[in-house]
């Protein structure tokens, strides 16, 4: 994503009539990344102490998944044309008030960064 794109995701995801919601999947191999990352582009913001329930899951070693899976759900508002191509409809149980999905680790680390959290 280009710079310019990053920061029009970021003025989209504050409007406050878009309602977000972050989580993230984490393999074990991944975990020490994952919580060093967090921490840097936070600025030390905790992770939930529950690493099996929303909105951070950490996944045992017999997981069939590996990495870090961040995604934001949002509830749609004249979604920009390039967020509208990286989302997908979001059917997902448990989720039903966000209209909208993206799996995207650049966009949601960027995110991070500019003051968003897990949750």
């Amino acid at each position: 994503m280009t710079t310019q794109e990053l920061n029009q995701a970021y003025e989209y995801f504050t409007q406050p009539n878009v309602q977000t919601y972050i989580e993230a999947e984490v393999a074990n191999s991944s975990l020490n990344r994952f919580e060093r990352d967090y921490a840097e582009y936070t600025g030390n913001q905790p992770l939930p102490i529950d690493t099996n329930s929303k909105p951070y899951f950490v996944l045992g070693p017999e997981a069939n998944k590996w990495g870090i899976e961040l995604r934001i759900y949002f509830t749609e508002d004249n979604i920009p044309e390039f967020l509208d191509t990286l989302s997908t409809s979001n059917t997902r149980p448990g989720y039903e008030i966000y209209d909208r999905r993206i799996n995207n680790n650049e966009l949601i680390n960027y995110l991070f960064s500019r003051g968003f959290t897990l949750g």
